[in-house]
Order: C-alpha cells, then sequence, then structure tokens
C-alpha cells in the first residue's frame, strides 16, 4: 500500500481516496442491499407476531425494539464501509457480508464510546451555557468542536485495529494530537473541495441552460425553487421519481464513502508512520542494549588480561607507595622477615654439609662402579708381532 511509505500529500491522500472510493462502491452497493433486505426482514416479523398478537400493549412492546435495533444497524453499515475501505487501502478483498460481520461487535464499542463521549460534551455545554453571554457562548462552543476534533478516528480505530472502546478512545486522542494540524488542514481542504465542485455545477448550470430558466440561478430564483420543486415533481410520472431518487441516494451515498475514504486514508497513513517510528526506537533500543551486554560480557577478559601482565615500573610504583602510605605495615613486616633469616641460614649450612657428604658418597660408588665394571670384563689375548 502506497500509504506505508511515509507521509503523503494532502493531493496524493484526495487521489488515493477517490480511486479506492470507486473500487469499494460496487461492495458498498451489495451492503446497501443485504441491508434492505435484513431490515424489510425484521419489519414482516414485527408485523407478523403484531398481527398474531392483535393487542394495542402488544403492538407497543413489539413495535419498540425496531426503532433501536434500526439505529444499531446504521451504526453497522457506517463502520462496515470503513472496513471496506481499509481492506481496499491494503488491497485485499473483502466481501459484503464479510464486512458487515466484522462491523457487529465494533458497533456496540462504538456506542458505548459515543456515551462517554456524550457525557463530556454535555458536561461542557452546560457549563458554557453558565456564562450568560452569547459572545463567550459561541466561543465556547467553538474551542470545544476544536478540542473533541482528536476524537475523529474513533471509529477507524475500532474497526482497523480491533481495540475497546477506551483504547480507542486513547489511541485516537494521542493520535489526533500529535497530528492536529493535519487533521484541520485536512478538513479545510476537504470542504474548499465541496465548495468548488458546487461552483463548478453552478456555473455550468448557468452556462448551458436556457435564458429562461436563469431566473431559478439566482438567489431569488433558489428559493423559488424550493417551494416550485415538489409541485413539479408531483407532475412527473413514477418511473421518473423512483430514477431521480435512486440517483440522489447514490449520488449521496458515493459523497459519503469518499469522505470515509479521506478519513480512513489519513488515519492509515498517520497510524503507519508511527508505527514505523516506534518501531525504529525499538530497533535503536535493541541494538543498544546488544552492544552493551556484548561490551559487557567482553569486560572481564580485558580485565583478566590487563591484570596478568605487570611491569617492574609497576612494582616499584606499587612498592613505594606502600611504603609511603602503610609505613607501619612496611616496617613490621620487615621486623618479621629479618627474625626469620637466622634459622634459615643455619638450615642453609646443615644443608651444604649434607650435600657435600652425599658427593662424596656418590663419587666413591661412581668409582667402585667403573672398578667391578673393569674387573668383569673378558682380558684379551695380545698376540706377538714378530714375523714368523
Amino acid at each position: 500500500m502506497e500509504l506505508r511509505n511515509g507521509p503523503v500529500s494532502t493531493f496524493t491522500l484526495f487521489w488515493y481516496s477517490l480511486k479506492v472510493a470507486n473500487q469499494a462502491f460496487g461492495t458498498v452497493l451489495a451492503l446497501c442491499l443485504m441491508m434492505v433486505l435484513f431490515v424489510l426482514l425484521l419489519v414482516g416479523i414485527f408485523f407478523g407476531i403484531s398481527t398474531l398478537i392483535n393487542s394495542p400493549l402488544g403492538l407497543r412492546a413489539i413495535s419498540l425494539p425496531l426503532p433501536i435495533i434500526n439505529g444499531f444497524l446504521q451504526f453497522v453499515f457506517m463502520l462496515a464501509i470503513i472496513r471496506i475501505l481499509g481492506a481496499r487501502f491494503e488491497k485485499a478483498g473483502i466481501s459484503a457480508y464479510e464486512s458487515f460481520r466484522d462491523a457487529v461487535v465494533p458497533s456496540i464499542y462504538f456506542i458505548i464510546s459515543s456515551i462517554i463521549l456524550g457525557i463530556i460534551v454535555t458536561a461542557v455545554s452546560f457549563g458554557i451555557s453558565l456564562l450568560n453571554s452569547p459572545t463567550l457562548s459561541v466561543i465556547g462552543l467553538v474551542a470545544m468542536g476544536l478540542a473533541m476534533l482528536p476524537f475523529c478516528f474513533i471509529q477507524q480505530v475500532l474497526v482497523l485495529r480491533s481495540e475497546g472502546p477506551i483504547s480507542a478512545l486513547r489511541y485516537s486522542w494521542e493520535l489526533g494530537t500529535r497530528h492536529y494540524l493535519r487533521i484541520i488542514f485536512t478538513s479545510v481542504c476537504l470542504l474548499l473541495l465541496f465548495v468548488l465542485v458546487i461552483l463548478a455545477v453552478f456555473c455550468a448550470l448557468k452556462a448551458f441552460l436556457p435564458q429562461q430558466y436563469a431566473l431559478y440561478l439566482t438567489p431569488h430564483g433558489i428559493s423559488l425553487l424550493f417551494i416550485l420543486l415538489p409541485a413539479l415533481m408531483m407532475q412527473l410520472p413514477t418511473i421518473y421519481l423512483v430514477l431521480i431518487w435512486l440517483v440522489l441516494a447514490m449520488l449521496m451515498l458515493y459523497v459519503f464513502l469518499f469522505i470515509q475514504a479521506i478519513w480512513t486514508g489519513l488515519f492509515l497513513n498517520l497510524d503507519y508512520s508511527e508505527r514505523t517510528s516506534e518501531s525504529r526506537e525499538l530497533n535503536a533500543h535493541a541494538e543498544a542494549a546488544a552492544k552493551a551486554e556484548k561490551a559487557a560480557s567482553v569486560m572481564p577478559d580485558v580485565t583478566i588480561k590487563q591484570a596478568s601482565v605487570h611491569t617492574d615500573a609497576d612494582s616499584d610504583t606499587t612498592r613505594h607507595l606502600d611504603q609511603v602510605y602503610s609505613a607501619q605495615e612496611h616496617l613490621a613486616r620487615a621486623l618479621e622477615q629479618e627474625e626469620d633469616r637466622m634459622p634459615t641460614i643455619l638450615f642453609d649450612d646443615d644443608m651444604a654439609k649434607q650435600l657435600a657428604e652425599n658427593e662424596e658418597k656418590m663419587r666413591q660408588s661412581k668409582e667402585a662402579a667403573a672398578q667391578h665394571k673393569e674387573d668383569n670384563e673378558p682380558k684379551t689375548i695380545k698376540i706377538s708381532d714378530k714375523p714368523l
């Protein structure tokens, strides 16, 4: 995926998001069809049960869970779209059923996270309402909106990183605060993009529409158009109305898909950048620890080698320092050596006498052995050298 290679520009992010929205549009349409069929099935089941019960209290009890289920399915649909977009950014295939299945549990977590944020927003809004000043209230509401902006990645964290509600809030806040300016800049660019698209459509209509319809492109004509448009649409055939509503629904779905693709792509880009920097820091710490461990394992050998080498200068220096800083101890050691010297000298004289006697005995034994050898050798017969 191109977003893994580091931070990308806003234009590149919008271009990737447009391509991903085009690729995921078919799967999202299949998901819409599946959701519509599921809702129709639930409505049919509730209608059948209410018909069998046929009591006012029973009808209210049966119809009560239907809005709750409908709202929960809207959350599932929204998070399933993010799951599809994340798979397309990862260049992986995913079906509508798999996206629906993977979005059920994150939808429950999203409801919990929304309740937590709702409590915080309600408390802050109540504090702002106590200011009794319209200007301060507006400033407080704007500041609260800017402060809540880092929580814009909660849905992506829940679906694409499988985090819980509390950890998703914390991770979205940390990621959003570290890249706060990038989020604001992307939001401003997205707003300007839609403004430019609306202006381009307006200019195209003003250029190509006939003169009799030019009145509806003025500010006064637009207000009249909103009044006359329902009456004009009621005069059209039913098939045309169905086609118009279908085209408008698909256009709104594509716009929503494109917006979700931008935020999902921005989250993946920032998330991969953070994970890459963290992995680099961990690798650097691991290398430093390995080097320190290797140096620690080498130090005992170095110490032994240094301790096994001595010089005369070191010995003289050590002896001199011992004499200077431990004079009393050195004097006592010298006296002990003088006391031990006399018995050693006497012992050496006795040993000299004993060695002399042993040498004499060895000399005598050698002479006796040589004489014995000479006696045991056979006598040679000497032949006369006179000629016969």
